[in-house]
């Protein structure tokens, strides 16, 4: 329960106990001091799991720092001639570039080490030979593949290989190159590093576009939104389900015909837009009459975001947190694999990149690694939506000192509430489907309960909500809006997601009618950035660059996307869930406390809209 020392009028010094019926309704009522706003009086909460969070990342960065520190990540793709020497290493350190004497299918190991790629008029390589190629002089020799040394037009690709430049030939060298997984992902992203960056850098730019052009004509961009989202994943389903089939449309023809190397993927790509565009449109025809309401709810975001134009702080830094965060762990992955390197037999035919055998404690670390890429991810996503919620829910107790609220949410976060966040992490990673779940079954049980009067069905909810109860305290009350209640009362995580489930529960009419539609503004605008700048760029990578796309490449391109649409749309999503929070909050401290029926602190800039809102819900559900 929130105990806190009063800080209104006579009841100075006094404690107030939130918790004071034992109706669920009734619970966990806000403490009369929010009439001030929120509490002064803080000390650090969940403790243990800020210890926790020290202690993960000094052995992930001890950890990292060994395993970075012993390897040489350069060998991983750093090519090898036939007879398993490096290019560019040793006594080979002026021949740095890989170059195949017989672009055939069946003699691609036939390699040699050049200091230049060799124009088609060049007689003779300048290269360092080896057990296979004594000779760099040019040699046809028709008669025996064996010998043979063609000297063709090549040109430099990813900094150590020779490519040709005819059509035909580099076709034929390209399965040599990316024979093997690793280096697969690693020529290709190495090669395309400008054209990722370019990825990002316009899906930045989207971003922060739209973030500007929502405030000016918020129904177009809304409507913009979903209807260009529900196009493109309709027409990708379509697309890469005629692309499985074998009959591709010329309309898109940026997909090798004749190989069909991806069709495998194809299959999952259709269904996975196709679900995204039914998912899409059912909820866009099940909500259609809660459209002005989604609306409202994002215009009461940006009235928000242009009052507190630093809080584009927060996108801009994270990104940068995000993107070094991925870069240290391709760092600490490579310096893993670099651990295994093959011993190459005299007699073996050896390609220029197949130097990796992975063994189970590679594997392991790998997973080690990929675990704390992903845990990482995490509490950066949560300490970015703390600091949306805790900069809304500051402003709103506060608008009128005119003063940014993002340093001081920072302050909060470090000071006292960085356990907090990484409770809400651990929440998130672990159990947020989990949870969301169990609320669903929960729900739909106890309505079954009190409205069916079958003695069956009675029985079976009844004894479903016993074993339910198990977790009651644990999962049933974990939520997405803590961190509105931890700044508001200071109280731990799991203390204040309690407080909101209450908080919801008294206002359920309202939050039914306002609660997802914020979220889903923000995920078809994060989808429609993500789709556009991720397929944009897919089509510029085919137009540029030399090779297919690679399956590792797009990922990355769709993953660094993906990240600066969700940390720039969230803003709306998440200030938005903190501003109606904290109103109800507000209306209940004066209803409660002082038998007012009027919010006693929220902001004369929003105070309308929130009213409007309501007004339309009693007009469109009585």
């Amino acid at each position: 329960m929130f105990q806190r020392k009063s800080e209104v009028g006579e009841e100075q010094g006094e404690t107030v106990i939130a918790l004071y019926s034992q109706q669920t309704n009734m619970s966990y009522i806000p403490p009369v001091y929010l009439k001030n706003g929120p509490n002064q009086n803080r000390s650090c909460t969940n403790v243990c799991c800020c210890l926790l969070f020290l202690l993960s990342i000094g052995a992930l960065g001890y950890f990292y720092f060994l395993t970075y520190s012993s390897q040489q990540i350069e060998r991983l793709y750093t090519p090898v001639d036939s007879e398993g020497r490096e290019c560019g290493q040793g006594n080979l350190n002026k021949f740095p570039l890989i170059y195949f004497v017989t672009p055939e299918e069946q003699y691609l190991y036939r390699t040699v080490c050049v200091q230049k790629c060799p124009k088609k008029e060049d007689k003779e390589l300048l290269c360092a030979t080896n057990k296979l190629i004594k000779d760099c002089h040019n040699n046809p020799s028709p008669s025996d593949p064996l010998k043979r040394v063609l000297i063709y037009e090549s040109h430099s690709y990813s900094g150590n290989i020779c490519l040709p430049v005819d059509d035909k030939y580099q076709k034929i060298v390209q399965p040599a190159i990316l024979v093997g997984e690793i280096q697969q992902a690693l020529v290709n992203t190495k090669a395309n590093l400008p054209i990722i960056a370019i990825s990002g850098g316009a899906a930045f730019l989207l971003a922060f576009f739209f973030t500007i052009m929502i405030g000016l004509c918020t129904t177009l961009i809304v409507y913009v939104f979903i209807l260009v989202y529900i196009s493109l994943t309709g027409f990708l389903s379509a697309y890469f389900l005629l692309y499985f089939m074998r009959s591709p449309l010329d309309l898109f023809p940026y997909f090798d015909k004749s190989i069909y190397a991806w069709s495998p993927y194809m299959l999952g790509a259709s269904i996975t837009f196709g679900v995204l565009c039914i998912y899409a449109i059912f909820t866009l025809c099940w909500n259609l009459r809660k459209m002005k309401f989604m609306i409202s709810l994002v215009k009461l975001a940006t009235t928000f975001l242009y009052k507190n134009k630093t809080i584009i702080i927060v996108p801009i830094v994270f990104f940068a947190l995000v993107m070094s965060t991925l870069l240290i762990w391709i760092a600490s992955a490579l310096a893993v694999l670099s651990e295994q390197q093959r011993d190459y037999s005299l007699d073996e035919q050896i390609y220029p990149f197949e130097k990796i055998q992975l063994k189970f404690d590679t594997i392991i670390k790998l997973m080690i690694t990929v675990l704390a890429l992903i845990w990482l991810m995490q509490y950066i996503l949560s300490l970015a939506r703390f600091l949306n919620a805790s900069t809304a829910t500051l402003w709103y107790f506060h608008a009128s000192s005119n003063k940014g609220f993002v340093y001081d949410s920072f302050k909060l976060a470090v000071r006292y509430h960085n356990g907090s966040i990484t409770a809400e992490a651990i929440y998130s990673f672990f159990f947020s489907g989990i949870a969301k779940l169990f609320n669903l079954i929960y729900d739909s049980l106890n309505r079954c309960r009190l409205k069916r009067h079958n003695l069956i069905l009675n029985c079976f909810a009844s004894f479903s909500l016993c074993l339910c109860c198990l977790c009651e305290n644990f999962i049933m009350y974990i939520n997405n809006y803590a961190f509105v209640y931890i700044v508001m009362t200071s109280a731990d995580y799991f203390e204040s997601s309690k407080a909101v489930h209450f908080t919801i529960k008294r206002n359920n009419q309202d939050f039914e009618t306002l609660s997802g539609l914020g979220e889903q503004f923000t995920h078809y605008s994060k989808m429609f950035i993500f789709l556009v700048t991720t397929f944009g760029t897919f089509i510029y990578v085919k137009e540029q660059t030399d090779f297919t796309l690679q399956l590792y490449t797009f990922v990355i391109i769709a993953f660094i996307t993906l990240s600066i649409a969700t940390l720039f749309m969230d803003m709306f999503g998440q200030s938005a869930d903190a501003l109606i929070l904290a109103y109800f909050t507000d209306c209940e401290v004066q209803k409660y406390h002082f038998g007012l029926d009027e919010c006693g602190s929220c902001p004369p800039q929003i105070k309308d809209q929130v009213q409007n809102i309501r007004e339309k819900q009693k007009i469109y559900y009585g």
